[in-house]
């Protein structure tokens, strides 16, 4: 009896695991074949996808244009693509390497190490010439092909930015295209730079491929040829005009890395315009570092001097300059013996040799009657504003063309007011140290104002977003014309005083002057800390000073011993102008 129950048993057991096997079987192809187990594997997708063989021509994301057409995110080259499988010996190699000029050994050499679909390593580049001559042999399997590749990430680092696959971001941004089967969860979406801000026009529609399926051995399934296949609207992939100029974004990303600048960066800006013409931070990020390193242009950085353009513009503004009235330099704004011993200076000297004291003294004069009136001028030039683009573009209410910029700040948000109300606090912050912060954009931005005599305005950094045939779908126009209430007679004295920072054979520009042309601004070395032996070197300014045309701010976050800054800012600008003047002609 207990024998026959254990029988039972046994075989009650086994026809529960047989149906446990089929239910599992019917799940897998019947039940759930679009959302197998807790991650919802399409089975049928990824069944197709192990027996296609592709090779992609274009990803079909869309790409950033410069100013001048050129292609800044991608590149373009004609290439051989072969697939391996297809290979045969009737393959003509020797009307191949007639066309190559290279031996037909060696070309069998080169497909028979490929083990999946892939564009030949050629030695040198093909030409569209000799594209049209192979694709004129009909050879199934091998076919020439312009294919568009991804640029290294150095070239524009941080204001182009980088792709890559993130699915939960597709599920929640994308969900619509996901759903329509327009976008998987492997399509590659913008994660920094223009790439994240722009990446609701940019994400693929849809991919250019080679593509053919095999059997379960890997063989070609009988009747079935390479397949051609592209987005099926015309329209796309849509692509970005940047305000970009490639020659000069090149030349600032070389003198960076000549003078090595290591941290820091600059910022061009055309002043008739307020169009970004290029912008790069250092250091670079790549693949593992993505976010590791920010950029550091649209990021919150010490200003140091170049703050004491806000105290000068109140101070001249509230009327509070007097031209017979010296102020003691050989003192800090501690009342101790200065480092620098720079005697008795006039409002006008003490700006082009950057003498704290004078504008410690000025500022706790002003904040006497307003405490505020550093908040206020730093407004009305522009510092504590978002000096990107920003607007409605379709439903998306703050449309930015500039990743995660930074507002600036004249005190700590955490810190009592009090805080900020002893002398030294108030000439601490007059000259851009305690806990003064703005952004490079924002301080170039402020040299395209007070070059133009006043007027504000927003930096683009994009034209226009355009259809695949050149169509515009989005123009971005100027956000000009708003004027920052500061006096026309205020505007001119910053301009002079920014033009005797580098004429003043004591100011602290003056090394610039021996540059072809004539460039206003102001140095600016800032203190990382208290205690700390690395600085933040500014200079920031516009060129040429009599008829401004770009406004160029370099700063360098690890200055010590040797003055970097100063010779970059030098670099570029020439730089700048002779391409300027190249591109003129």
């Amino acid at each position: 009896m207990l024998s026959r129950k254990r029988t039972i048993t046994v075989g009650v057991i086994i026809l529960l695991f047989i149906f446990g096997l089929m239910y599992r079987l019917a799940d897998i192809q019947l039940i759930s074949t679009k959302s197998f187990s807790k991650n919802n594997v399409n089975l049928i997708e990824e069944s197709v996808n192990q027996r296609t063989h592709r090779f992609t021509i274009n990803d079909g994301r869309g790409y950033f244009l410069d100013r001048n057409g050129e292609l800044l995110s991608t590149d373009v080259k004609p290439q051989i693509v072969v697939f391996p499988s297809l290979y045969a010996r009737d393959w003509p190699l020797e009307s191949i390497s007639e066309i190559l000029q290279l031996p037909s050994q060696k070309i069998e050499n080169m497909i028979n190490r490929l083990e999946k679909p892939a564009a030949l390593l050629l030695s040198k580049e093909l030409t569209l010439q000799q594209m049209n001559q192979i694709n004129e042999l009909e050879i199934p399997g091998l076919y020439a092909q312009l294919v568009t590749k991804r640029k290294p990430l150095p070239f524009a680092n941080h204001i182009i930015g980088a792709v890559g696959e993130d699915p939960e971001l597709i599920k929640q941004k994308y969900k619509d295209k996901l759903e329509k089967g327009t976008v998987s969860t492997s399509t590659k979406t913008g994660k920094n730079g223009m790439q994240y801000t722009f990446d609701p026009f940019l994400i693929s529609e849809g991919e250019t491929q080679f593509i053919y399926h095999v059997d379960r051995q890997g063989n070609p399934l009988f009747g079935l040829d390479v397949k051609y296949r592209a987005q099926a609207n015309p329209l796309y992939p849509l692509h970005v005009m940047t305000t970009i100029d490639k020659k000069l974004q090149e030349a600032v990303e070389k003198y960076l890395s000549y003078h090595q600048v290591e941290a820091g960066g600059a910022v061009l800006l055309d002043v008739e315009s307020n169009e970004l013409l290029a912008m790069a931070s250092r250091p670079v990020f790549n693949s593992k570092t993505i976010y590791e390193h920010e950029n550091k242009m649209t990021t919150l950085q010490i200003p140091g001097s170049i703050f004491k353009i806000v105290t000068a513009a109140a101070a001249i503004e509230k009327n509070k300059i007097q031209n017979d009235k010296l102020y003691d330099c050989n003192l800090n704004i501690y009342g101790k013996e200065d480092e620098r011993k720079l005697g008795m200076l006039n409002f006008e000297e003490s700006f082009s040799q950057s003498c704290n004291k004078t504008f410690g003294d000025l500022a706790n004069e002003m904040a006497a009657e307003d405490m505020h009136f550093i908040e206020e001028y730093a407004s009305k030039l522009g510092l504590l504003e978002l000096n990107g683009w920003r607007g409605q573009v379709y439903h998306y209410d703050n449309f930015s063309h500039f990743y995660q910029e930074e507002r600036g700040q004249i005190r700590n948000p955490h810190k009592k007011i009090q805080d900020y109300q002893s002398r030294l606090a108030i000439s601490q912050t007059a000259i851009g140290q305690l806990d003064v912060k703005i952004t490079p954009l924002a301080a170039a931005n402020m040299m395209v104002t007070i070059a133009r005599g006043g007027i504000w305005s927003e930096v683009k950094a994009a034209k226009s977003v355009n259809f695949a045939n050149g169509t515009e779908l989005v123009e971005f126009m100027n956000h000009t014309g708003k004027n920052k209430s500061l006096s026309p007679y205020t505007m001119m004295r910053l301009q002079s005083l920014l033009v005797n920072t580098v004429k003043d054979e004591n100011g602290t520009g003056h090394s610039l002057r021996s540059l072809p042309f004539q460039v206003a601004g102001k140095t600016g070395t800032a203190q990382k800390g208290e205690g700390s032996n690395v600085y933040n070197k500014w200079f920031a300014g516009y060129f040429p000073a009599d008829n401004p045309k770009f406004a160029l701010v370099v700063v360098d976050m690890k200055h010590d011993s040797l003055n970097r800054t100063i010779p970059a800012y030098a670099d570029i600008a020439k730089a700048v102008m002779e391409i300027s003047d190249r591109q003129e002609q």
